[in-house]
């Protein structure tokens, strides 16, 4: 099954690997590019409020292509995005790169995880998504880690070029291997958008917004805080990393089977989690030692709230497929951007990189918060609705 996947795996592990890696190379961009440590956040923050805007537009303009011819569309622009970043001479150059490839995130992901699906047997679809979505753990585990490598050894420029290589790669496999057959699916546009009208769907929404900001306060500026918080020298920043994404891994699988037990439970206890963790990762830049099972947990605990708000997002509009994947991405780009600008002000405020995780923590409390009042609602309703089923029950055996 892999093997007729491969190259969506190969794509999405650039894809990933080009949106996280500037977290890991902070440093080595505001300092190729003569700027300061907060302009150069902006590279992320540009990245996800284009993902989060332009993906429902892309992913409009496209509707009538096969999805073969989308996904090597979208991997063409890519490459360009990352070679002109490359190449850039100045960061406005940087930033127009950023935005380029931006464009091509949301749809992209969305694409690759129906073709995925499309390409099995039904009873292997959840596999297949699976394993597509193991791209994103690689471009964590391996893609950031070694870009970062790439930036202290050689240059940051090498890092994105590196992109460029792997996105070729996966455009020749997906030429071999995906069908050239088979456009998004339809469905009616007014159902879809009245899905989106219910209020624990609005709410979830605004909780992923909320919670992708908090933890984006903290991955954007996780080599600083690593460095200049921490004390950790810049050559063990790519180790550290390493274990970030295999935290990561791990928090993606428990996170996943947590959402099919029992999701509304799962969900608030690691909102709560997250705002714990980032507590813990502000009193991490104090000890060295302490900050190594810190950043696990981090990991741990933000990869693992991840397919949870996703899955809520999916099933509150469950008959809304196609908005419904397009709107939760859009949500997390949105945070991220939010959460890159917010970390970058902080820093700016001249109260140094430590206080990064307490302003996090602040929205990962807002997120926690709408998300269990959403919950507690939910389950009113759910009671309110069974009193009355009962109410009528017992009307009907009167009569």
């Amino acid at each position: 099954m892999y093997l007729r996947i491969v190259g969506l795996i190969v794509a999405i592990f650039g894809v990933g690997t080009s949106e996280l890696m500037p977290s890991g190379m902070l440093e080595q961009l505001a300092g190729g590019l003569d700027i300061s440590l907060a302009t150069a956040g902006l590279s992320v923050t540009v990245y996800a409020l284009t993902m989060a805007v332009g993906g429902p537009l892309v992913s409009a303009a496209t509707t009538a292509m096969t999805r073969k011819r989308i996904l090597l569309l979208l991997l063409g622009i890519f490459v360009l995005g990352n070679g002109i970043i490359a190449a850039a001479p100045g960061y406005t150059v940087v930033l127009i790169g950023r935005v380029l490839t931006a464009l091509t995130h949301g749809t992209f992901m969305a694409v690759s995880v129906v073709t995925a699906g499309s390409m099995v047997p039904a009873h292997k679809s959840g596999s297949a998504v699976a394993g597509v979505q193991l791209g994103i753990n690689l471009a964590t585990v391996l893609g950031v880690p070694f870009g970062t490598l790439l930036a202290q050894r050689l240059s940051w420029r090498s890092s994105f070029a590196a992109v460029c290589v792997i996105a070729v790669l996966a455009a020749v496999l997906i030429m071999i291997t995906v069908p050239d057959s088979g456009t998004p699916e339809s469905s009616s546009v007014r159902s879809e958008v009245r899905a989106f009208s219910r209020w624990n769907v609005v709410t979830t929404v605004v909780a992923t917004v909320l919670c992708s900001a908090g933890m984006f306060t903290i991955i954007t500026y996780l080599a600083p805080l690593l460095t200049r918080g921490a004390g950790f020298p810049a050559e063990v920043v790519p180790l550290l990393l390493l274990g970030y994404g295999a935290g990561s891994v791990i928090g993606n699988s428990v996170g996943g089977k947590l959402a099919d037990k029992s999701l509304s439970a799962a969900t608030a206890v690691l909102s709560g989690s997250l705002t714990l963790t980032c507590l813990l990762c502000w009193l991490g830049t104090f000890s060295r030692s302490a900050m190594i099972p810190v950043l696990l947990v981090f990991a741990l605990v933000t990869f693992a709230l991840i397919p949870c708000l996703q899955t809520r997002v999916v099933k509150t509009a469950e008959e809304a497929p196609t908005l419904s994947l397009t709107v939760n991405m859009s949500a997390f780009g949105l945070g991220a951007a939010i959460g890159s600008w917010y970390g970058g002000k902080i820093i700016e405020l001249g109260v140094g990189v430590r206080t990064v995780p307490i302003g996090a923590a602040v929205l990962a409390i807002a997120g926690m918060s709408v998300i269990v009042i959403t919950v507690l609602l939910e389950r009113g309703d759910t009671d309110a609705s069974r009193a009355d089923s009962r109410s009528r029950m017992t009307e009907k055996e009167v009569t």
